[in-house]
């Protein structure tokens, strides 16, 4: 083969244009692989993308599955909204009747923390989901032995167990994986409403704002201090923190308009936060609620709200900023922040006790008959019949032993009591029993007793006749114990006095009565004979034993006032316009104090609060005629209880009032020897349940549909922690020992070791801590400021002090809710993908099997950074 020869150019040239085409060609093959690429790259991204978007949709399917059986369970636990048994529950309490209800704050056993109950949407057996141990879990722990001992995980996300993982029954991942849920509900019933609450000051003057009427006296200004430094607090501090809550809840505004609370009620408790009710009020709204119930105990420190630039969220050093991610010490750290409120220091979280949203309704464990609860006060012309009837369902619900008619009789007899202790006439209500011969009649001012009967006998010789003879004379003494009551007028004729003899004398069918003086307390008619006169025994006393004016001015002399021994006296008055005649009183003229000469009487206590038992002293020859002196035997005979047996002629203030009206016919001597034999007992458990029927708090008095049963702001004693508690009206009144009495209350829950819910808020009864309010110097605690009682009286130790604390919280407790927090977390498989929502239900409009419950709010909550 020659060899070609080529000179120096000609060697350059050729080198540089067969370079230039080889890097092109290099360049051209790298492009190409870089479009390959690319175009993997492309479809590998589409197709994650695609798998993402798949996976999303599958977590959200899995979500929107748990919320739908959230939603079922909630809307199912209603009465008989969805056509369930007669039997099912009314309360909502974290037992086997409420498995899907976990408690909102553990407890603590030896060296550990535990959930008495947790969530149990999904059928799992109750063994595992009760006194569960805590652990922390971490964000990603995967799904490993979903039946372990502990918390297998951490539904609301701030790190520590609170749930058990399961399986979603029905679906999986389109590649076939289970997908796994972990659930959380709690109460917001059992948290304090910043929106309805406002304070509660004990020294406050006006009987209003102290009486428990109203959610406002929920003492949420509490929230604006260090619970250690409560007590410490001085005036300027409080108005200072007054002033701050209700600016910022009237959209800045700190004039007259801001500070009317009765304005404030009507467009914002009562307004159910409708937008157009409000006016120039701006409550705390959905985003705080969100920021509340983030992660449970977190504080979302990249978002600031309303609630927390008030009180004491400001500091925000008691809450925690991450999870929790380590046991030992931070477990005890959070455990001092979720259940330690006294703890020094100073670390409880307000903000899994606080809420801008609670409600429940005054619906009754039977709505398909009673649909709503009564309201006692409003008399709507067939109100007694409406409450006998729910009276008698009571009566036989917890005692089917009693007879249809006993049951009855006995409703009838607390209904028509009831009404006319609050009615301001004094006309006694009458009702047909279960006989046709019976009626029952109610037991209506004015309060009139026979207090007094004497006689004096004087044997001698006639003047006229110059015969042997016995003259006699004659009195009876009325008494009014109650300065309150009205007596009898001339005008009236509605009194009378009916003597059934049994010797010598006719009986004396009528002897009309009527007090000459309308401010006597005593009135004595007297048959007087000049010669065995009983005129020196009649003394007008102005003395005043048991607080009212006893000035007797009233005599009546008539002189066909004649009875035997052993006769009948009675006292009688009429009933309506005819000629009905009720027996009031009646005393029995002793045998054998006729037989000899002198002046003799049978008496009675009269002491205010006793004189419906009619002791009698025994038969002496001591009168006190038209004065107060027979009321000095038994007054201060403590073995004999004081009762306070008279209508108040007004509106209950509070339904725990109930144990103020007689459950007998006030008119004859009482059988038995206790108050418990008289009056509406409230540790009676059947009268108990009467607090499920009857109420007193009627959205209907706040320009309400007359079928509105919502109520917000009411506080759940099934639920509520011992802080929440003890900020209900004098809940903390002669404590002990801080939180004394709502600790007590949240130990019930419990006695025994065993879930043992309220069914009633009448079950508080049974709280003993809150019946220890007799005043040991022996007289009732006076009005505000100073003690719960708004209307003060001189009875020692009765049944009203028994039950005055439950009586000014009666309105504001309830053991049922409709509004709920749902913290749902679902996985793919057992460390997929995941997603966390916090989602706020509200059942309040459930009342029949179609209705849903309404999610008020719903938000992702993405994972820890």
């Amino acid at each position: 083969m020659g060899v070609i020869q080529l000179s120096g150019k000609q060697f350059a040239d050729h080198r540089r244009h067969g370079g230039s085409a080889l890097i092109l060609t290099v360049v051209l093959t790298s492009l190409l692989a870089i479009v390959g690429v690319l175009f993997v790259m492309t479809a590998r991204i589409e197709k994650m993308a695609t798998s993402a978007s798949a996976t999303s949709r599958e977590l959200d399917f899995a979500l929107d599955t748990v919320m739908a059986s959230i939603s079922e369970e909630l809307a199912a636990d209603v009465p008989d909204a969805c056509d369930v048994a007669d039997d099912e529950e009314y309360y909502d309490f974290p037992d086997a009747n409420n498995a899907w209800l976990a408690d909102l704050e553990p407890y603590q056993s030896g060296a550990g923390y535990f959930w008495r109950q947790i969530s149990n949407i999904a059928g799992l057996a109750p063994g595992y989901m009760n006194d569960v141990r805590i652990r922390v879990v971490a964000e990603r722990d995967p799904v490993t032995n979903i039946n372990a001992a502990e918390t297998t995980a951490d539904a609301d996300g701030d790190g520590v167990g609170d749930a058990r993982w399961f399986q979603v029954p029905g679906i999986s991942s389109g590649k076939g994986r289970p997908i796994y849920a972990a659930v959380r509900i709690i109460d917001n019933g059992g948290m304090l409403n910043v929106n309805t609450g406002y304070q509660f000051d004990p020294c406050d003057s006006d009987p209003r704002n102290v009486n428990g009427k109203s959610q406002r006296q929920v003492n949420v200004l509490t929230l604006a201090f260090n619970p250690q430094d409560l007590m410490g607090l001085s005036d300027a501090d409080r108005q200072g923190a007054r002033e701050e809550l209700v600016a910022t809840r009237a959209n800045g505004r700190r004039d007259s308009v801001a500070w009317d609370s009765d304005r404030y009620g009507d467009r914002v408790i009562w307004g159910y936060l409708d937008p157009d009710r409000l006016g120039e009020y701006t409550p705390f709204d959905v985003s705080d609620e969100l920021e509340l119930r983030y992660r449970f105990l977190l504080n979302h420190q990249y978002i600031d709200t309303r609630v927390e630039n008030w009180g004491w969220f400001k500091p925000r050093n008691h809450t925690i900023r991450t999870p929790v991610d380590s046991e030992g010490q931070k477990l005890i750290a959070w455990y001092a922040r979720v259940a330690e409120p006294l703890d020094p220091n100073a670390r409880y979280a307000f903000r899994h006790v606080v809420t801008t949203y609670n409600m429940d309704r005054i619906i009754t464990p039977q709505p398909h008959t009673y649909p709503r609860m009564l309201n006692v006060n409003r008399d709507d012309g067939d109100s007694v019949d409406k409450i006998w009837q729910v009276i008698r369902t009571v009566l036989i619900e917890t005692d089917p032993s009693l007879s249809p008619e006993d049951a009855e009789d006995r409703a009838k007899q607390i209904a028509v009591n009831l009404r006319d202790h609050m009615d301001d006439d004094d006309e006694v209500t009458v009702e047909s029993g279960s006989s046709t011969t019976r009626l029952i009649y109610g037991f209506e001012r004015p309060c009139v007793y026979i207090s007094e009967v004497a006689m004096r006998r004087r044997t001698g010789v006639d003047p006229a006749t110059l015969q042997p003879r016995t003259w006699y004379s004659y009195a009876v003494e009325l008494h009014l114990p109650y300065s309150e009551d009205k007596a009898p007028s001339p005008e009236s004729g509605d009194w009378q006095l009916r003597i059934d003899n049994v010797v010598k004398h006719d009986d004396i069918e009528s002897l009309k009565i009527w007090w000459s003086d309308e401010e006597g307390r005593f009135h004595v008619v007297l048959a007087d004979d000049p010669q065995a006169s009983l005129a020196g025994y009649v003394s007008f006393s102005a003395r005043a034993p048991a607080g009212g004016p006893q000035s007797a001015q009233s005599v009546q002399d008539d002189s066909t006032l004649k009875f035997d021994e052993g006769a009948i006296i009675y006292l009688e008055r009429r009933v309506g316009r005819g000629d009905d005649w009720i027996e009031v009183d009646a005393l029995t003229v002793p045998s054998g104090w006729m037989a000899t000469d002198g002046a003799r009487s049978v008496r009675r206590d009269i002491s205010k609060y006793k004189c419906i038992w009619r002791l009698e002293y025994p038969p002496d020859t001591t009168l006190s005629l038209g004065n107060g002196d027979n009321q000095d035997r038994y007054e201060n005979d403590d073995s004999i209880p004081e009762v306070q047996a008279h209508p108040r002629n007004e509106p209950l203030t509070n339904i725990g009032e109930l144990g103020m009206v007689l459950a007998i016919d006030g008119y004859f001597k009482p059988q038995g020897t206790t108050p418990a034999d008289v009056l509406v007992d409230l540790r009676n458990p059947t009268y108990a349940r009467l607090f499920n029927y009857l109420t007193v708090i009627d959205p209907a008095d706040h320009n309400q549909p007359a079928g509105e049963t919502r109520i917000m702001g009411r506080i759940n004693i099934n639920t509520a922690p011992a802080f929440v508690l003890a900020q209900l009206p004098w809940a903390q009144y002669e404590d002990n020992e801080a939180l004394e009495k709502a600790r007590a209350i949240v130990r019930r829950r419990t006695r025994g070791g065993r879930p043992r819910p309220y069914e009633s808020v009448g079950d508080l009864m049974w709280v003993d801590e809150l019946l220890t309010l007799a005043d040991p110097n022996g007289s009732n605690d006076p009005g505000p400021p100073g003690g719960p009682d708004v209307t003060p009286d001189e009875a020692d130790n009765d049944f009203e002090e028994r039950d005055l604390l439950f009586t000014r919280i009666s309105d504001l407790v309830t053991v049922r809710s409709d509004v709920f927090t749902a913290y749902i977390l679902v996985r793919i498989g057992t460390d997929g993908p995941q997603k966390r929502v916090v989602a706020v239900l509200d059942r309040s409009r459930v009342n029949v099997a179609d209705d849903r419950v309404r999610v008020v709010a719903q938000q992702f909550v993405p994972d820890p950074r």
